[in-house]
């Protein structure tokens, strides 16, 4: 299963309107492209699911604590009253409410079409979840096991709990690893691939997560290597933005290749080296990315989960990946060298919030069955977590 998210199901378009930049960031052409993205994973044997729907699907009573959570009044005798109210809200009521994390503002009244002279003027403001559209952040996906994340953005913790809640529906379990203060971890600064993971830390992934997830990522892969992102770019800030994996091949920015990185294995004394080294060592090709190609989000490819479904054109069991229109002119050719199959979509405004296709989906293990209904249906516990 592979979770991609609808942007303006959590990013409402008025929010957009304050979004700088030309040409602008249009909400409703990206919704336009998730949805192809969608199709295509449809096409390729993918069960594509989004956050907001495993969401709404979640126990009513999960729901509720989520939604409690959620809103947010200076006056607490209000507060307590939004509450009491939503227990008697259907769930796809609920479900809204828990998206956009509505606060209730009061000001001191003003005269003027105020019924009573005592009553306070009110005002809504909503604070949505707006990173759900890009699943890759919040957790990561260790071949088996999951690992949730803590963002270095202290206010994108609430979005942390919204997904941990969606996983536990869809695995019909906790996480695994939960990442604890004082250290961070962002899904992107994992990449994964037929056997290989590479662990990045820098700004946002702390070196020390690497004891958290050590037991998990032997546990599923046979070649770990960790590298430590010095260059810290704004542009650039996960490991995914910079480092593609596919069967047998590392897309890699040229300028990274020097990078120190260590060859991790079980009980092996590690010695610390170049990338460039590092991913050759263990069998893979490396292939340089210019600064060009890396802006065009070249490395954000997104190579499918095991082999492709037979028969959807000839050769059909290749292995398979999912590239932008911006950057397929150089990742295409590069690709098919490799026997790998490739879809070109359109990415365009996702990249103008530095979301390539790698960040806007993340696979699921562990579902039960493939099927999320007898998850979600077997989970009633009042925890979110």
């Amino acid at each position: 299963m592979v979770l991609i998210q609808n942007p303006t199901v959590v990013q409402p378009v008025e929010t957009s309107v304050f979004r700088s930049g030309r040409p602008a960031y249009d909400p409703v052409r990206a919704a336009a492209e998730s949805a192809a993205v969608r199709a295509a994973l449809t096409d390729l044997g993918v069960d594509p699911r989004a956050p907001s729907e495993i969401l709404a699907a979640l126990p009513r009573e999960v729901l509720l604590e989520l939604a409690a959570r959620a809103v947010i009044a200076d006056d607490d005798a209000r507060l307590s009253a939004a509450r009491d109210v939503m227990r008697d809200w259907s769930v796809p009521a609920l479900a809204p409410v828990v998206l956009r994390q509505p606060r209730l503002l009061l000001e001191p009244g003003a005269g003027g079409g105020v019924i009573g002279p005592d009553q306070a003027d009110e005002s809504y403001a909503l604070r949505p979840l707006a990173g759900l559209m890009f699943p890759r952040d919040h957790y990561v996906d260790l071949g088996g096991a999951v690992a949730v994340g803590r963002l270095r953005c202290r206010e994108r913790a609430r979005e942390t709990v919204v997904m941990a809640a969606v996983l536990r529906g869809l695995r019909g379990r906790s996480a695994e690893v939960r990442v604890p203060e004082p250290l961070f971890l962002s899904g992107g600064d994992l990449v994964t691939c037929d056997g290989v993971a590479v662990l990045g830390t820098g700004a946002r992934t702390s070196p020390a997560v690497w004891g958290l997830l050590r037991p998990h990522l032997f546990a599923a892969f046979g070649r770990v290597v960790r590298v430590r992102d010095e260059l810290r770019r704004p542009g650039e800030p996960h490991l995914d933005h910079w480092l593609g994996l596919g069967p047998g091949i590392a897309l890699v920015a040229a300028d990274r290749l020097d990078a120190p990185a260590v060859v991790e294995g079980h009980g092996a004394a590690s010695r610390e080296t170049t990338l460039v080294d590092a991913l050759r060592t263990i069998e893979l090709a490396v292939c340089p990315l210019a600064p060009e190609m890396v802006a065009a989000f070249a490395a954000g490819v997104f190579f499918l989960p095991g082999a492709r479904c037979g028969g959807w054109a000839a050769g059909g069991d290749e292995p398979a990946a999912l590239v932008s229109t911006a950057s397929a002119s150089w990742t295409e050719p590069v690709l098919s060298r490799f026997g790998v199959y490739t879809v070109a979509v359109p990415f365009d405004e996702h990249h103008k919030q530095l979301g390539s296709l790698h960040r806007a989906l993340n696979t699921v293990p562990g579902v039960l069955g493939e099927d999320p209904g007898r998850a979600i249906s077997g989970w009633r516990q009042n925890s979110v977590g």
